[in-house]
């Protein structure tokens, strides 16, 4: 049991890891500004929250289960999906506001 523990937390840390990357692989190759707020929804929408929870069955398969560490592991998850999305929006205005340059093949442009 102990090794299929060790093994999820390593596919999902490695895989938390995987999105991190790919989104700043993808934040690289973004045109503009707003294309590259957006690419960082997935790393914090889904790449953190998979390797808190890799660290979590690590921790469960050294320390044992904790409701208090649990509990903490979800508000931390929650804290990780409110604030990418409030965070991507504010950021986003404030780009299009600042009149950074759009890329010409966005369309359509809702904020104008």
């Amino acid at each position: 049991m102990t090794l299929l523990l060790t093994i999820l937390t390593g596919v999902l840390c490695i895989g938390g890891a995987i999105f991190v990357l790919l989104s700043a692989i993808a934040m690289l190759r973004s045109r503009d500004g707003l294309s590259r707020i957006n690419v960082l929804s997935s790393a914090t929408g889904m790449g953190l929250p998979w390797i808190a929870t890799g660290v979590y069955i690590q921790h469960v398969v050294v320390h044992g289960f904790d409701v208090i560490t649990l509990i903490k592991l979800l508000v931390a998850i929650a804290g990780f999906i409110i604030m990418s999305s409030v965070a991507s929006n504010a950021l986003g205005r404030a780009a299009y506001r600042s009149g950074a340059p759009l890329d010409p093949a966005t369309d359509p442009n809702e904020l104008a």
